[in-house]
């Protein structure tokens, strides 16, 4: 591993008091107005993350007890991605 080789996670907040059912109207936002087939759910107690692609960019929307929503690039180079992205989906809420 070379000097400052690391993997850094990033995210994006969306809503940090969301509930679960904001989470959901999230993801329904993303399948019927944006398009995004979701390809992958782990759906924990206190943790759930829906991963799915954007235009080729494969993101995660996370959904914590703790942190409320987030949005996540799968790849770091993509943040910029996730930010457009969470923009869109921070308008819906609001």
């Amino acid at each position: 591993m070379k000097p400052n080789d690391y993997n850094t996670t990033y995210s994006t907040i969306i809503d940090d008091s969301a509930s679960l059912q904001q989470f959901y109207l999230f993801t329904n936002e993303l399948s019927r107005n944006r398009k995004v087939r979701f390809t992958g759910k782990l759906d924990e107690a206190d943790n759930i993350e829906w991963n799915f692609k954007y235009r080729g960019y494969p993101l995660t929307l996370q959904y914590s007890i703790y942190n409320g929503v987030t949005l996540a690039p799968q790849n770091g180079k993509d943040a910029k991605v996730a930010d457009k992205v969470a923009i869109i989906l921070k308008g819906k809420n609001q």
